[in-house]
């Protein structure tokens, strides 16, 4: 009983740790496709 405990407690930390993982490298679901300078009416 104890051995089937860890093993749901270990998939549940894995699960947790792959979500905050996907979260911290995509923060924001708008991509960043603005040029770095501004050159104006060229």
């Amino acid at each position: 009983m104890r051995l089937l405990i860890a093993i749901v407690a270990g998939v549940l930390l894995a699960l947790g740790a792959s979500i905050s993982v996907v979260n911290l490298a995509a923060p924001s679901p708008v991509p960043v496709n603005k040029p770095l300078f501004n050159y104006g009416t060229r």
